[in-house]
């Protein structure tokens, strides 16, 4: 999963600012999360704190899945359709 460390651009606040501001509470919640308690991949029994922090970790991979999908769509909504599916002749 990637984290930035860089506010929104610009671009990004006037194209989908509803993506932009989510994008980056996202970002700046698993930067905390992972400075709270740094995950230990070799722990066979982690603690209840690091269970939930990988739930976290998990849920935060499925919202920027979930926005990726979203950007797509907003992608496809802009480009032209084709004039030979408009069906009017």
């Amino acid at each position: 999963m990637r984290i930035r460390l860089s506010s929104p651009r610009v671009d990004d606040l006037y194209a989908a600012p509803e993506l932009a501001i989510l994008e980056a509470a996202v970002d700046v919640s698993l930067i905390a999360l992972l400075a709270a308690d740094p995950d230990d991949e070799g722990d066979d029994h982690p603690p209840p704190q690091r269970r939930a922090a990988r739930a976290l970790a998990d849920a935060a991979r499925n919202v920027d899945a979930a926005v990726n999908r979203y950007r797509l769509a907003l992608a496809l909504a802009k480009e032209p359709r084709d004039r030979a599916d408009d069906g009017i002749f």
